[in-house]
């Protein structure tokens, strides 16, 4: 369980800065569907912006760690065979997470982004990179502290 908990840091932590530099990057004419963030971010602080992507990449994390502990009867892999299972259920999970956050209509001023760059992939995406930064950090964190 507490190996879980430092996961679920490492997502939180990744999660709250990786929104702070799209909050930043939006502000830029450097990518479009990135500057389609910005009236997301307008009338949110940046850490409130940060800590609502930090909840929902926890609450998205946690859900794929209980389907997996659901299968596996553990909340994270251990063999290469998990790993890849882990992070196909990531990609999903991601996915269908940032289908319901569009349907639910969980963050209204994302309308125009999602009508830009399309519901489900990007969310996806964005999760599987948390969950493998996260891994890598999991590992650091080991190798150093083990």
């Amino acid at each position: 369980m507490k190996e879980l908990i430092l996961f679920l840091i490492f997502n939180a932590i990744i999660g709250f800065f990786s929104d702070i530099i799209l909050n930043i990057i939006s502000k830029y004419d450097i990518y479009k569907p990135i500057t389609t963030l910005r009236p997301y971010f307008e009338d949110k602080t940046m850490f409130q912006a940060a800590f609502y992507a930090l909840l929902t990449v926890v609450i998205i994390v946690g859900i794929i760690s209980i389907v997996f502990n659901m299968i596996f009867n553990k909340f994270l892999p251990v063999t290469q065979k998990e790993y890849i299972i882990f992070l196909i259920l990531t990609f999903i999970v991601g996915y269908i997470g940032d289908i319901v956050i569009y349907k639910l209509n969980i963050f209204p001023k994302l309308k125009t982004y999602y009508d830009v760059v399309g519901k489900g992939l990007w969310g996806g995406l964005a999760i599987l990179f948390s969950v493998i930064v996260s891994f890598i950090l999991l590992y650091l964190y080991h190798a150093t502290f083990s």
